[in-house]
């Protein structure tokens, strides 16, 4: 999972939404996420529900799509080690449409390290949707990104939301990152939204 430094940085963070973490080449970088190296033997270190309610204001999965979606990420990530002090990761990334016309980008991938058993021991997850459409007038692309951090028991961290557009060549040219509030039931609607689609995908 190819995570930015920034990425990292932000799993300590409380809910918000910095300007980096929407801008078009952070944005980009998390739709590359893949993991080139096969899991050859690494195997999830089993985790069970959450331990207790979720604390605070910050919206958590439905219990049920979140247990779905980590045996996808189990039976159908790719695992990519540990990498400098960038954590290693089993992730999943799927894009759909035309990469000239309308196109969507989903990743989901759980970070963490192996654990002296050799098994794959996440200590938190990423959820990112990118959608572009075409501008058929201006031939650039108006873009909108969501992103989440997650505990491994699926209660949000770390959330962003933004828009923006970008020429043909993915070069940013405007963006406009939101200031989240925890509360905002935007928030719950697409964390609902995006675990649902990884519950229900087919691989």
């Amino acid at each position: 999972m190819k995570i930015p430094l920034l990425l990292a940085a932000l799993l300590a963070s409380p809910l918000c939404a910095a300007a980096e973490s929407t801008d078009a080449a952070f944005a980009d970088s998390l739709g590359e996420i893949a993991a080139p190296v096969a899991a050859s033997k690494v195997q999830f270190k089993n985790f069970k529900a959450k331990p207790s309610a979720p604390q605070g204001q910050a919206p958590s999965a439905n219990d049920a799509d979140w247990q779905k979606l980590v045996e996808a990420v189990k039976k159908d990530g790719k695992y990519a080690p540990e990498a400098g002090f960038m954590p290693g990761s089993f992730s999943i990334d799927v894009t759909s449409g035309d990469a000239k016309g309308d196109h969507e980008d989903r990743s989901v991938g759980f970070m963490g390290g192996l654990n002296d058993d050799e098994k794959f021991e996440p200590i938190g997850a990423v959820l990112m949707v990118r959608t572009a459409k075409l501008d058929a007038k201006t031939g650039n692309f108006n873009v909108e990104i969501w992103m989440f951090q997650l505990d491994v028991y699926g209660q949000v961290q770390n959330a962003g939301h933004g828009t923006g557009v970008e020429d043909a060549a993915g070069k940013p040219l405007s963006k406009s990152p939101d200031k989240l509030d925890p509360a905002d039931p935007k928030i719950k609607a697409q964390l609902d939204a995006q675990v649902k689609y990884w519950a229900e995908r087919k691989s």
